[in-house]
């Protein structure tokens, strides 16, 4: 399987928490200024190959959560004869920001209630 079809992994892992957290990973003001999370870094070490018909799970985790950035890490484990063996380690940061209507985006803060959606509760 080609490489690059884990950062496409990566990112429907992203959306899919985010939709899970009741989240937008895109949405735009009365004022037509759109917010969004391009990528600021992502990497990704491969450890074993993938093949076709290979059974993955991909598990995300929040490693750092900053004013205006997440950056997550993804471990991908395949199945081998019904043991999970890792086969790659993903990172990836992503940054807020908003974007006016010339299409300047600027970092923007992490709203509140998207704060409280990836801290972990006591």
């Amino acid at each position: 399987m080609h490489f690059s079809n884990f950062y496409r992994w990566m990112e429907v892992c992203e959306h899919e928490w985010f939709r899970s957290l009741g989240l937008p990973m895109m949405s735009t003001n009365p004022a037509g200024i759109r917010f969004g999370w391009p990528r600021r870094e992502a990497s990704c070490s491969f450890q074993r190959p993938l093949r076709c018909g290979d059974l993955v799970r991909i598990t995300g985790t929040l490693i750092e959560l900053g004013t205006t950035s997440l950056t997550y890490e993804f471990s991908f484990h395949k199945d081998r004869a019904g043991k999970w063996t890792q086969v790659a380690l993903g990172r990836m940061s992503t940054v807020h920001v908003r974007q006016d209507a010339s299409g300047r985006m600027e970092a923007e803060p992490i709203s509140a209630p998207t704060v409280a959606a990836f801290s972990p509760t006591p």
